[in-house]
């Protein structure tokens, strides 16, 4: 992936990521339309000039049956609640494509795997 640090604010999702024990950043999707392959990646979040690990995904909100395009981030290690402030970040590997689960257990479980492969990397 190229090195590009994108900056955006920081808004209130649905909560649904905080629901599954992963509470996630929420930002603008319209940086990547047409640009980025729908998917899980590993990612860097720089907030008040601390750099964090994050696993990001961008695609469908399957859970909630939604098909417009979102942008999250869940940061490994990091608990504040950040609504309204500005974060740069940086895409990092590819993990994998976007997908439907079938129950919240599966989702729950893939995205642990997700952020243990992205700690690995």
């Amino acid at each position: 992936m190229v090195d590009i640090w994108y900056t955006s604010k920081v808004f209130r999702g649905t909560g649904g990521g905080k629901k599954l024990g992963f509470p996630t950043i929420n930002l603008d999707p319209s940086k990547f339309v047409g640009d980025l392959k729908e998917g899980v990646y590993s990612c860097l979040v720089d907030y008040k000039n601390s750099i964090y690990l994050g696993a990001l995904y961008f695609g469908p909100r399957f859970i909630s049956n939604e098909t417009e395009l979102i942008l999250e981030i869940y940061m490994v290690d990091f608990d504040k609640e950040i609504y309204g402030k500005t974060v740069e970040f940086k895409v990092g590997e590819f993990i994998r494509e976007a997908k439907k689960f079938s129950d919240t257990k599966s989702l729950i479980e893939q995205i642990k795997k997700d952020v243990e492969k992205i700690r690995s990397l």
